[in-house]
């Protein structure tokens, strides 16, 4: 198994991945078999996930699954990353099961995996622990928040009435336009005032790179769809029953990819959904979007009418 350097060599792993109906993504490390000066298979990895996985048709039923994925395995030890996940087709599920994976979620296109095994439940888990959410009516909201937003502030104010506790989930992925430690900070300033409302990370599990690669893509609606759905489904298995959470909440919205994701929402959670609609600003509806557009162009006297104190003086500070 060789590991992928020149651009040359990535490019014909895209091709050969183009061939199996999968995408080749920027990756951090790429690796692929070769026979007789053709690809026969390939693996990636991004982090600590393991994608673009596929192997030659004429090819399967050699092992060459069991000896890649042992190789990568190793590799990835050396450098001191244990915890892996696994982002495949479900017709994988055997291969990487036999090497100590186990399922988190299925759709009929996506499979995701992860070892060591039910590291999910530890980590929800954990979460609930340290921010001791015992109660049993919790209600939850969760939000990119890029920026936090007198919207936001009004969906979280206006569900949290509704419950004896209420969990604000930030989206860790730092891939927005503000940091995750900006966008959680504000999120907590913005509601300090709320006694009965947490602010707390998303995990790796919900609207990550794992679970919704194309979230912050904002492109491709028909894989957005599978994978919103593979992201609410995880949020049914295990979101619910560890945090003991009876309702969601979501605001009105308009973004195409948010929709659709509000959708795969709407399916799976059903009566355990509430949307509530957006609030507006004389007659403009806030968004995160128009509050960045409004900083660009450094106008603090219309951005005051769409935010919290604490966001606007983050904003006049931003460089």
């Amino acid at each position: 198994m060789k590991l992928a350097i020149l651009p040359e060599e990535k490019e014909r792993i895209r091709s050969f991945l183009a061939s199996l109906d999968l995408k080749y993504n920027n990756q951090d490390y790429s690796f692929y078999v070769e026979d007789g000066g053709r690809i026969i298979a390939t693996v990636s990895v991004k982090g600590n996930i393991i994608q673009g996985f596929g192997i030659a048709p004429d090819r399967r039923g050699e092992n060459l699954a069991g000896m890649m994925i042992s190789e990568l395995i190793n590799f990835l030890y050396e450098k001191k990353i244990h915890h892996l996940k696994v982002y495949t087709k479900p017709e994988n599920s055997e291969i990487f099961q036999a090497l100590g994976f186990s399922e988190i979620i299925r759709t009929e296109n996506i499979l995701l995996l992860e070892n060591p095994p039910g590291t999910i439940w530890n980590v929800l888990n954990g979460l609930k622990k340290e921010y001791n959410v015992v109660e049993d009516d919790v209600g939850c909201a969760v939000l990119n928040a890029n920026p936090f937003t007198l919207g936001h502030r009004y969906l979280v104010e206006t569900a949290s009435q509704r419950h004896q506790r209420f969990l604000v989930f930030v989206l860790e992925e730092d891939l927005s336009f503000f940091k995750y430690k900006d966008r959680i900070r504000l999120v907590r300033e913005g509601t300090a005032d709320l006694a009965n409302v947490t602010v707390l990370p998303s995990s790796p599990y919900l609207v990550s790179a794992l679970t919704f690669p194309t979230y912050f893509l904002k492109k491709d609606v028909d894989e957005v769809a599978e994978q919103a759905l593979c992201d609410a489904l995880i949020f049914e298995k295990y979101f619910l029953p560890v945090f003991g959470i009876k309702m969601r909440y979501l605001g009105t919205e308009t973004d195409p990819v948010t929709l659709k994701y509000n959708q795969a929402l709407e399916r799976v959670l059903g009566e355990k959904l509430t949307i509530i609609r957006r609030r507006e600003a004389e007659t403009v509806t806030i968004s995160a979007s128009l509050v960045r557009k409004l900083l660009q162009e450094k106008d603090f006297a219309a951005l005051e009418k769409l935010v919290p104190k604490t966001t606007l003086d983050f904003l006049k500070s931003y460089e």
